[in-house]
């Protein structure tokens, strides 16, 4: 369990004399780390439309009233940074903020690999970094500065294991991974779930790697059909997710394809075409959800975009919506805004999103409720 340590460095120290209450700024500036270009630039693209949309709420009714102030501020988009989905750039985004007055807290990034590398300098400095997509086990150890609002891999691999075990279906499984921090990660939950759950020994009859980006994947599904898997985890994104469902159907391997959030996406539907069609995954969105705020969040949000919200741009919202209330509950500096924070769920009541209440455990990962759909007829439902 990471401590929250407010103080966590000489550097820390140094770097809070120029955020004090005293020197309070007019504006609460919030930096953005998505990837705008590259394979994961729909992703970013996403981030970047519900940050703006949470803003802007925000600020048309009323603004920001930091704790221990009497005029509210706005809220304001400082600078939103193209990571491209690499670790390196994701590591001099996160200086570039740090050294950046301006910003007071960082919506992102959206994959763990990113978040990881920049967590190290944002947790020296005393910057809240809030990742709108970092599931890796990994990142519950990153620092008292680093949260998330998605549920961990560690959470979502063994909820989709007992959930497959459960339906008493499949008897021979293969996972396909992606060899970076969120797939390795992802990847090894399943597999130990399984076994703990009591799947026999051997019932796991192939475990294959890619590397991000790889588009041919023939090779590792071959291998997969001569093992006559008929179940196929896919732990790993929606661009490479969608050729892999779309290569195992070419290659006529009739296995179900299991996933979660990462391939939860519809572009992933869009590119697989009909080899999406009867894809389960476990997520923790959907306009199907009737909850009023949920409903009223998707009619704004589609009136100003022309374009019906998903799971990416509800959850840059709520980053955008815990930072307004960290900044309420505690104050509009960055020390204040990570205390406020971590008490969320615990301290303080959990908060209402656009995913429904957000609440943080002892780790800055957040605790939801997940829920399981189906593709059918090009779309992703419930599953019942």
């Amino acid at each position: 369990m990471k401590k929250r340590i407010l103080v966590v460095a000489l550097a820390a120290l140094v770097g809070a004399a120029f955020f004090t209450p005293a020197m309070a700024q007019d504006t609460i500036g919030i930096g953005l780390c998505a990837p705008m270009s590259g394979g994961a630039a729909s992703w970013g693209k996403k981030a970047e439309s519900g940050t703006i949309f949470a803003i802007e709420r925000i600020n048309a009714a009323g603004g920001v009233k930091a704790k221990g102030e009497t005029k509210a501020r706005m809220l304001k988009l400082i600078e939103v940074a193209d990571d491209k989905n690499d670790p390196r750039e994701g590591a001099s985004i996160a200086q570039r903020f740090v050294d950046n007055a301006q910003i007071l807290a960082m919506v992102g990034p959206v994959t763990s690999t990113v978040a990881l590398a920049g967590a190290p300098i944002l947790n020296k400095a005393g910057l809240v970094q809030i990742a709108i997509g970092a599931t890796a086990p990994a990142y519950s150890q990153a620092g008292p500065y680093s949260f998330r609002v998605v549920p961990t891999d560690s959470f979502q691999g063994r909820f989709i294991a007992k959930w497959a075990t459960g339906q008493k279906k499949w008897n021979k499984y293969a996972t396909i991974y992606v060899n970076d921090d969120y797939g390795r990660g992802l990847n090894d939950v399943f597999k130990t779930a399984m076994k703990e759950l009591g799947l026999p020994e051997g019932a796991i009859v192939a475990s294959e790697a890619y590397q991000p980006n790889d588009s041919d994947f023939t090779v590792q599904l071959s291998k997969i059909k001569g093992l006559k898997a008929d179940s196929l985890f896919i732990a790993g994104h929606y661009k490479e997710g969608a050729l892999i469902a779309r290569q195992a159907q070419e290659l006529g391997l009739n296995a179900q394809i299991l996933g979660t959030d990462g391939i939860g996406h519809p572009e992933y539907i869009k590119v697989a075409g009909k080899a999406a069609e009867g894809t389960i995954y476990s997520g923790y969105f959907s306009l199907e959800d009737q909850r009023p705020y949920i409903q009223k969040w998707a009619t704004e949000f589609k009136a100003k975009f022309q374009t019906e919200p998903g799971l990416v741009e509800g959850l840059a919202n709520d980053c955008v919506v815990l930072i307004a209330t960290a900044v309420e509950l505690s104050g509009g500096n960055r020390e204040a805004i990570c205390k406020a924070l971590t008490g969320i769920g615990t301290a303080s009541p959990a908060v209402m999103g656009a995913l429904g209440e957000n609440k943080f455990d002892a780790n800055g990962d957040m605790v939801r409720e997940m829920l399981m759909y189906l593709v059918k007829d090009g779309k992703a439902v419930f599953h019942k």
